[in-house]
């Protein structure tokens, strides 16, 4: 133990020997006694002391220790949500880690499913807690920070006004967009899709025999669907036909030509959506002064929308199935039971309206109601109609 200078210690007029550190008096008989009480507090505070710990180190700990137990689908999920959260902070310490560096993970998530959401939140919590409670970090920086709030629900079919905006707006996620609202493909199947492979514009068929799965590192790997129902021939509408005609290979890739990561994908649909509220409020949000109304729309939502106009142009269960690529008819009856009772209740408002109608012309309260135009994709201009 390295001995402290005689001039830094103090004898008391009571005999005994006093020396100071961090603003604190350690004393004894001798001055030897002085200094190992100062040093035993030392120690004592490098036990104490949170231990310096990269994030990526403690979340590895965290996923070996309190997670390992895990299937191979939440584990990897975690994994993910690690890797993006290094993305967006870099790979800190776990002791520098403030609130505004969870909020700015939780942004990431901004406009996705509340289940993204709550998965997102789940994995930064837990290790932030855990790290509290080993001693490795002294405050908790996700405690008080909320994520946004996401959509709730089951998949939902687009509405009438988002079908038009889709048509109108012009981005580079636009054919991806097209081929999952008009042939019902997966985000993955879409990443997967080569046009020249996969299309056959002269019998008219969209062929799925692939599809792109992330990685825990969010990188694309190409996969075989699930089951044997995910591969697949679909009916390749002339609209969707004249669409994506001009295109080749695959719909989606990175500024290398492969397709794109997990990242990626997050970030050009996050900007497809802007421009679909650009399109929407006529006017870039940067101009808006807080009037601006955001686009939200899930990539799932596209395909459940393919699966509501199966139903309302009266494609049958069996076949249904077959297009959607359902391993069973459980998942296709579903929707189509969903189906039924939104458009029994679709007919009921409207019946109850006509007699409104009809009473308002007794009275002088006439109430008009004019029916919804069908959407029509006309295959040579690609507008509705």
């Amino acid at each position: 133990m390295p001995r402290q200078k005689k001039q830094h210690l103090k004898r008391r007029k009571d005999g005994r020997y006093c020396c100071r550190y961090a603003g604190l008096q350690f004393m004894g008989r001798t001055e030897e006694e002085a200094l190992a009480a100062r040093e035993e507090f030392k120690e004592q505070e490098l036990l104490t002391k949170p231990e310096i710990i990269s994030f990526k180190t403690y979340s590895e700990r965290w996923l070996g220790s309190y997670k390992a137990h895990l299937t191979t689908g939440p584990y990897n999920t975690h994994v993910r949500n690690i890797n993006r959260f290094i993305d967006t902070i870099g790979n800190k310490n776990m002791t520098d880690i403030v609130p505004s560096d969870i909020s700015a993970y939780y942004q990431l998530f901004a406009g996705m499913s509340s289940s993204s959401i709550a998965a997102a939140r789940d994995t930064i919590k837990g290790i932030c807690k855990a790290a509290l409670a080993d001693g490795v970090i002294d405050r908790n920086p996700a405690e008080s920070i909320t994520p946004p709030r996401g959509v709730k629900g089951t998949h939902r079919e687009i509405s009438k006004e988002e079908r038009v905006l889709i048509h109108q707006t012009q981005h580079r996620l636009r054919p991806a967009v097209m081929i999952m609202l008009y042939a019902g493909l997966r985000r993955g199947e879409a990443l997967a899709l080569d046009i020249d492979r996969d299309i056959d514009f002269q019998n008219m068929t969209v062929t799925v025999r692939e599809a792109v799965r992330f990685n825990t590192a969010g990188q694309p790997e190409i996969v075989r669907p699930k089951t044997q129902a995910g591969i697949r021939n679909i009916p390749l509408l002339p609209g969707l036909a004249a669409e994506i005609k001009p295109f080749h290979g695959h719909l989606c890739v990175s500024a290398s030509g492969k397709p794109m990561s997990e990242a990626s994908w997050i970030r050009a649909w996050q900007s497809y959506l802007y421009a679909l509220g650009e399109k929407m409020n006529g006017k870039s949000k940067r101009w808006a002064k807080g009037a601006w109304t955001p686009v939200e729309i899930r990539p799932h939502d596209l395909r459940h929308s393919f699966c509501t106009m199966l139903y309302d142009s009266g494609v049958d269960l069996k076949t249904a199935m077959l297009w959607m690529g359902h391993a069973d008819q459980a998942m296709t009856m579903r929707i189509y039971t969903h189906l039924t009772e939104t458009r029994r209740k679709e007919s009921e408002n409207a019946f109850i309206l006509a007699q409104k109608n009809a009473f308002g012309m007794q009275n002088g309260m006439q109430i008009k109601s004019k029916p919804s135009k069908p959407l029509v994709f006309n295959a040579s201009s690609n507008k509705e109609c």
